[in-house]
């Protein structure tokens, strides 16, 4: 892999450990409270997504150009290149850790158990479909909150 493209795989991936283990190791401790509450969680999966469709615009051009019908092909194409593989993984990572402070959030204000949030946390990065799963399955029915909230 080019240093660049693994670098900034690294990047992504590094970066939410910290905060993923605030919200698993100390989900109510006031230092992870202040942690997640602002937007530096998401700060390196940004990043390495930014400088990676900058670095390589015709990626993600090439997936909005030409005849709609072949925009599986071009993704898969995209896919199977270095560039799109690390565009991919930010942008799950970004989505898992958004998803999981989310998770995490309504699990504490439901004042789920401290094994049921850890659970949750564990899996929303790294079996998001497990853990979002777990997440509605132990959270009372109407009592989540959205995500912009």
């Amino acid at each position: 892999m080019e240093p660049i493209n693994g670098a900034m795989l690294l990047i992504a991936t590094i970066w939410v450990g910290p905060f993923w283990l605030y919200m698993l190791l100390e989900p109510h401790s006031e230092r992870t409270n202040e942690w997640m509450s602002g937007p530096w969680f998401l700060l390196g999966p940004l990043l390495a997504y930014l400088v990676m469709a900058i670095l390589n615009p015709n990626g993600l051009l090439d997936l909005v150009i030409g005849e709609p019908a072949e925009i599986g092909d071009r993704l898969v194409t995209m896919l199977g290149t270095e560039e799109g593989t690390v565009l991919a993984w930010t942008h799950m990572v970004a989505g898992d850790i958004i998803v999981t402070r989310w998770m995490w959030k309504s699990a504490l204000e439901n004042n789920l158990s401290m094994a049921k949030i850890r659970a949750i946390v564990a899996l929303g990065v790294m079996l998001m479909p497990v853990g979002l799963l777990l997440h509605v399955i132990w959270t009372p029915l109407g009592k989540t909150e959205s995500l912009d909230g």
